[in-house]
C-alpha cells in the first residue's frame, strides 16, 4: 500500500482541532428542548467551571559517541495537556532515533589502470568512513479528548500515528472513540480506564497477506498517575488495540515511569516501555545452506558421494531470501530530563 502523505498534514490538523478546540459552544437549553436533566449540558460544565488551564511536560534524553564507536542517540518526548473542569485534552509527540556510523573502508585512489589479464600491484589507499544509517527510528504521535458525562463516566475520542521500523511498521493511523470510568481522581492519585471501539489503516514496510490493511477494532486503554510525598511520582499506562477480524492480531503499548523532581519544573525520569504485536511484521532473510560431499555406504571412490546440507562446515551456498516474522516484543528503557510547566 502506498503511503498518501497527503493524510498527515490532515491528520496534524485533526490533533491540533482535538487540543485547541476542546471547549465547545453551550446550546440554549431553554428554546433547545432538552429533557430536564441535560440542561446542565457539557458544554455549561466547561463555561461554568473553573478553567484548570495548560500544562506542558518535555523529556529529552541524548548520547553520543565518537572515536572507534560513532553513535547518535536521540529522545524526545512531549506530553501538552488542557484541563478544564469538565473535560481534558491531551496531544503527546514521542520518538527515539539512534544512528551507528558506517564502517571504515580502504579507497584506492586515484584509481587504476591496466591491461586485461595484469593483476594491479603498486596502488595507494586512503582510509574512509562509510555513511550511516538509522538503526532505530521509532515516532508517535496521538491526540485525545475526554468530556465528563458525570463524576465518574466519560466519553473519549481521538487519533493517532506511528511508525517503528524495527519493526516493520511504516505508517499506522488509528482514530478511536469510546467511554470510560474515572476509579480515583485526587491531587496525589488518578486512574481512569477506556474502551470503545477504533478504527486502523497500517502500512508495513513488507507486504503480508495474511494480515488486513484497514480494520475495525476494538480498545482498551488505562492512565495511572500516584505522586509519593514531594519528589516522587509513578505513572502508567496502557493501550490495546484489538482486530476484530481476527481476534489473534492485535497490538499493546505499555509505559512504567518513576520520576524524581529536583525542583518544581526540572525532574529525572526513568521509564520502561514494552510495544508488543502478537502477529509481527514480515521481513526478508538470507537463505544459505552448509553444503558437504558425502559417502553414505562408507566406500571411497564407490561414486555414490552425495552432496548434503550440514548445520556448519562444508561450503556456503546462497539460495536467496525467504521470510520470516520479526520479533513480537520491543522493549525501550530510557532516562531523560523533564521540563515541565
Amino acid at each position: 500500500m502506498r503511503t498518501d502523505w497527503r493524510t498527515i498534514p490532515l491528520l496534524l490538523a485533526c490533533l491540533t482541532a482535538i487540543v485547541a478546540g476542546g471547549r465547545a459552544q453551550e446550546p440554549d437549553t431553554a428554546e433547545d428542548g432538552w429533557p430536564g436533566g441535560m440542561e446542565t449540558s457539557i458544554a455549561r460544565e466547561l463555561d461554568d467551571e473553573e478553567d484548570n488551564g495548560w500544562s506542558n511536560a518535555t523529556e529529552l534524553s541524548v548520547v553520543r559517541t565518537g572515536g572507534n564507536a560513532d553513535t547518535q542517540t536521540f529522545g524526545f518526548k512531549n506530553t501538552l495537556r488542557r484541563n478544564w473542569a469538565g473535560a481534558r485534552a491531551r496531544l503527546r509527540v514521542d520518538g527515539v532515533r539512534a544512528r551507528t556510523g558506517g564502517d571504515r573502508l580502504l579507497v584506492v585512489e586515484p584509481g587504476l589502470r591496466f591491461l586485461p589479464g595484469e593483476l594491479p600491484d603498486e596502488f595507494e589507499t586512503a582510509v574512509v568512513q562509510a555513511g550511516g544509517t538509522p538503526d532505530v527510528e521509532q515516532y508517535f504521535l496521538e491526540g485525545r479528548l475526554e468530556v465528563n458525562i458525570s463524576d465518574r463516566f466519560f466519553w473519549n475520542t481521538g487519533t493517532s500515528w506511528d511508525r517503528n521500523n524495527d519493526a516493520g511498521i511504516r505508517n499506522r493511523y488509528i482514530a478511536f472513540g469510546g467511554v470510560g470510568n474515572v476509579w480515583a481522581d485526587t491531587d496525589d492519585l488518578s486512574f481512569s480506564t477506556g474502551y470503545g471501539m477504533s478504527y486502523t489503516v497500517r502500512e508495513e514496510l513488507e507486504p503480508d497477506a495474511a494480515k488486513d490493511d484497514r480494520f475495525g477494532g476494538f480498545r482498551l486503554d488505562s492512565d495511572y498517575h500516584h505522586r509519593l510525598g514531594a519528589t516522587l511520582e509513578l505513572d502508567s499506562d496502557l493501550a490495546l488495540n484489538v482486530n476484530l477480524l481476527s481476534g489473534s492480531d492485535y497490538s499493546l503499548n505499555v509505559t512504567n515511569a518513576v520520576g524524581v523532581a529536583m525542583s518544581d519544573h526540572l525532574s529525572l525520569r526513568i521509564s520502561l516501555q514494552h510495544l508488543y504485536e502478537h502477529q509481527p511484521a514480515l521481513e526478508d532473510a538470507a537463505l544459505r545452506a552448509h553444503v558437504m560431499l558425502t559417502d553414505p555406504d562408507g566406500t571411497p571412490g564407490s561414486g555414490d558421494e552425495v552432496f548434503e546440507t550440514a548445520v556448519a562446515g562444508g561450503t556456503v551456498l546462497d539460495l536467496g531470501t525467504g521470510h520470516i516474522r520479526k520479533a513480537g516484543l520491543d522493549a525501550i528503557l530510557r532516562t531523560a530530563l523533564v521540563i515541565s510547566f
